[in-house]
């Protein structure tokens, strides 16, 4: 593929793309913001892969995936002020776009602007980005990734399924015996996608990308969060995990009563299922 070279300019501020490298100058100064904000006359940005690029109105957006994912936004106004408010926007829109959680996107994006306290228009920074994003093929994060966002790391699972173990001694073999057993598991295709429909599905609830959808409360009338968990109970060990399920569901013990009304009851299968072939 041939390297993309060019040069524009958004109401004084010039954006050169050459090959992997994005320099934004301005000579009124720039403000830039990621998982910092800083001032300067240049912004330099090193991108991982080819560049997809769209510009709608004063406002340039530029992805590269490669090893891993840049989102770069240009807006050629004087609203450097409203630095944090434009970043907020972008990631919710990238986020809405690629279908990526925001807390993997945060730190992949970074807005510049030129000072002052002047308006935007976010009709065409959400344009921009989508118009950008159209043709981008991401590889997303792993199951494992997502988990872990959600502070359920292997150790964790282990901990909550030894809670409620009766009857046996609970010994560093045994650990490392269910650590084993989850791991085993993780690498079942279909037990990826039910844990993945569980995590997407509570993260659209969340962030309100589902209307009319509330489970703040986790309504007793709920019960598709359930026929997840025991899909991947019976995925994992069968019909007996099932029945092992259900202690996992009601005492909840460790990191499963810490999660959202759709991942406990996933992550409960999960384990449910590990400690019924730990078992058997």
């Amino acid at each position: 593929m041939k390297p993309l070279n060019e040069k524009l300019n958004l109401n004084g501020a010039e954006v050169v793309i050459e090959s992997d490298l994005v320099r934004v100058r301005a000579e009124s100064g720039l403000v830039a913001a990621s998982r910092t904000i800083s001032t300067s006359t240049e912004v330099t940005l090193e991108l991982s892969g080819p560049p997809e690029l769209a510009c709608a109105g004063n406002v340039l957006s530029v992805f590269s995936a490669g090893d891993f994912l840049h989102v770069l936004v240009v807006c050629g106004e004087q609203c450097g002020d409203r630095i944090l408010e434009i970043l907020q926007l972008a990631v919710r829109e990238v986020t809405s776009a690629l279908g990526l959680l925001a807390e993997i996107l945060e730190p992949r994006v970074t807005v510049v602007s030129m000072p002052g306290d002047g308006g935007f228009s976010a009709p065409d920074l959400e344009k921009s980005l989508r118009l950008s994003s159209q043709r981008l093929l991401l590889e997303g994060p792993g199951v494992e990734e997502l988990l872990e966002l959600h502070g359920v790391t292997a150790e964790a699972m282990v901990d909550a399924g030894m809670e409620l173990v009766v009857g046996v001694e609970v010994t560093d073999e045994l650990r490392e015996r269910l650590r084993s057993e989850i791991s085993r598991a993780l690498g079942d295709l279909n037990v990826c996608v039910l844990l993945a429909a569980a995590l997407h599905m509570e993260d659209d609830i969340r962030r309100r990308r589902l209307l009319g959808v509330d489970l703040t409360d986790d309504p007793a009338y709920l019960y598709s969060d359930e026929v997840i968990g025991m899909a991947v109970a019976n995925q994992v060990a069968g019909t007996k995990a099932i029945f092992n399920f259900k202690r996992y569901d009601e005492e909840k013990p460790g990191v499963i009563g810490e999660l959202g009304p759709m991942v406990d009851d996933a992550v409960a299968g999960l384990i449910a299922g590990c400690m019924s072939r730990l078992f058997e």
